[in-house]
């Protein structure tokens, strides 16, 4: 996919998408409270059997004509509580107990607990480099924006910080590079650029809670 690795027959392939949004979102996000605010008590196997079910609606409109739109709403706590249940196990390996918050005016902020040995260790650094200081499981926090249309996303990042101290943009870049990244595409996803929708997604709607998948 470079991350939107595109099977619409497998709802396996599907799985792992919504998996990796919890990955996309980590550079799609604004400044608001942190999304630790949500209870993770709250979420259920039955929210998240929900948002399953939504996938593989969203797996069938992709292979299906229609004459007009089909919409699809995926809410926040169904989506948070497929993360932590059916979810999990597609999780990439060092990212654990994502939680999305979708908020007005496009913004976003994405909580997960990130392992940052691997990263860091991925390539020498400078003193400079404040991955060089990071290591073992620390907590992430991502804010910003996205918007949806003609079947890309644009993300802009406004702030990202790792165990509460600020970080540069373009450390979040290269969390979600190593995350994103596939044979095809070694460098993963790039969150200056457009990143293209899977499965004839035009379009993104968003309100506080709920987002809506247009195809």
């Amino acid at each position: 996919m470079t991350i939107w690795r595109v099977c619409l027959t497998s709802t396996a392939s599907g799985q792992r998408w919504i998996s990796r949004l919890a990955m996309v979102g980590l550079g799609v996000a604004s400044v608001a409270a942190p999304a630790w605010a949500q209870a993770p008590d709250t979420f259920t196997e039955e929210l998240g059997a929900r948002l399953e079910q939504k996938l593989d609606a969203i797996l069938g409109y992709a292979i299906t004509a229609a004459d007009e739109p089909r919409l699809t709403t995926l809410l926040e706590p169904e989506i948070n509580a497929y993360f932590r249940f059916q979810g999990a196990s597609e999780m990439p390996d060092g990212l654990t107990d994502p939680i999305i918050r979708i908020l007005d005016d496009l913004q976003v902020t994405v909580d997960a607990v990130i392992n940052l040995d691997a990263i860091r260790e991925q390539r020498s650094r400078t003193w400079l480099d404040p991955l060089s200081y990071l290591g073992g499981r620390l907590p992430v926090f991502v804010s910003g924006t996205v918007s949806a249309s003609n079947g890309a996303a644009l993300v802009k990042i406004e702030r990202i910080t790792i165990n509460r101290v600020p970080m540069p943009v373009q450390v979040l870049q290269e969390l979600v590079g190593y995350f994103t990244r596939t044979a095809d595409n070694p460098q993963g996803t790039q969150l200056d650029q457009p990143i293209p929708l899977p499965y004839g997604i035009t379009e993104l709607r968003q309100a506080p809670g709920r987002a809506v998948i247009v195809q």
